[in-house]
């Protein structure tokens, strides 16, 4: 009996000592989702032996070149899913039924971060009105376009603990209060939000889906096609209208997986997808020329429209990505010193900055106080 525990003992050693190696053979296939650092091999020097610092770079180079490393935390998420119903990324909160949330958009929403204030609003509305005075001046069209988070149209999936957490019930929301604040300045301001509230009384497709953090192609393309009604009303250039065709689609497009894929499991994405399709007439003359400024929302409304060639000349900043040129151009910027706003600027006819309503306490991340702290970017 004791021979049969030793070897069990060695076996299962030697079992967990080749794992890595036996692994690696596979390791390819698993790769993980996400946005990760990767450490460099240190350079060997007798002042980090000495130090202690060569043997723990070396440690946290070692565990993220362990052979099998992706397979085994795709095991390990997939065990956290699957028998405890808990998400294996802190970022992503399992709703009701499955359905999956960004936690940021959630305690946004929820207000368990405190919401802006209407001196916050006030201030913003009037650097955005001396913003537009000044681009009007020159005879440049500025839009406002605010888009929705999934937790306004899914709350009903947000686990109840979170809807508890709720630290300002008596404080208007980022959304409420920045347009409330906006219905007393003269700004151009295309809000989806009542659009989208309209057509849920007839919408026979999903919103979003389970598994993703933006709304789908459906409902986003809807979205650009009443903001293209919106334009031809309050633009001096016209626009084509739009139509879209939908048809279902055995995997997801991006991004209607986009926070499962950050779960790294296993298992494939569990919602039913569709692909909808822009269908425009092309445009009889060259258009104008397009600045527009803003978030990930903008890739599924106004990016469309750059695509089909709605604009003549386009520069399209989203995050930290800058393209230009239907998108056949493109550089990644740290800080708005390394883009030539001035020039920018100027050859544009329309200037667009997107907010999503989670994002109001930061819009366009920056570029509204760059522009005022640089007026040089506005004169002529």
């Amino acid at each position: 009996m004791k021979k049969i525990r030793t070897f069990c003992l060695l076996f299962g050693f030697a079992a967990v000592m080749l794992m890595p190696a036996l692994l690696g053979r596979w390791a390819s296939r698993f790769a993980l989702s996400g946005v990760s650092e990767t450490a460099d091999f240190p350079d060997l020097t007798m002042e980090g032996i000495l130090s202690g610092s060569l043997q723990e770079t070396l440690n946290t180079w070692y565990s993220e070149h362990l052979p099998g490393r992706d397979l085994m935390i795709k095991l390990r998420n997939q065990a956290i899913f699957s028998l405890f119903a808990k998400s294996p990324n802190s970022n992503i909160v399992i709703g009701k039924d499955n359905v999956l949330f960004e936690k940021e958009y959630i305690l946004k929403y929820e207000k368990y971060y405190p919401p802006v204030t209407r001196e916050y609003t006030e201030e913003l509305c009037g650097k955005l009105t001396q913003i537009q005075e000044k681009l009007n001046e020159r005879g440049k069209e500025m839009y406002i376009f605010i888009t929705p988070t999934k937790v306004r149209y899914y709350e009903e999936y947000v686990p109840d603990c979170y809807i508890r957490a709720n630290r300002f019930p008596n404080e208007l929301g980022n959304y409420e209060q920045f347009t409330a604040t906006l219905s007393q300045y003269p700004l151009h301001v295309y809000d989806s939000i009542p659009y989208i509230n309209q057509r849920m009384e007839s919408a026979d497709f999903p919103f979003y889906y389970k598994t993703g953090s933006h709304w789908s192609w459906m409902l986003s393309l809807e979205v650009t096609a009443d903001f293209v009604r919106y334009l031809n009303t309050e633009s001096r250039f016209s626009f084509p209208e739009i139509t879209t065709t939908v048809h279902p689609v055995a995997e997801p497009l991006h991004p209607d997986a986009d926070i499962f894929q950050l779960l790294n499991l296993f298992i494939r994405p569990y919602d039913t997808y569709f692909q909808a399709d822009l269908i425009a007439n092309p445009r009889t003359d060259e258009g104008p020329n397009l600045f527009c400024r803003g978030g990930s929302f903008m890739g599924q409304t106004i990016a469309p429209l750059i695509s089909n060639g709605y604009f003549n000349q386009d520069t399209y900043i989203e995050n930290t990505l800058v393209t230009h040129n239907r998108f056949t151009q493109s550089s990644n910027f740290s800080d708005y010193s390394e883009i030539d706003l001035k020039q920018e600027i100027d050859q544009a006819d329309i200037i667009i900055l997107e907010v999503n309503e989670a994002h109001i306490p930061v819009m366009s991340f920056s570029l509204i106080d760059y522009i005022i702290e640089h007026p040089e970017i506005l004169s002529e």
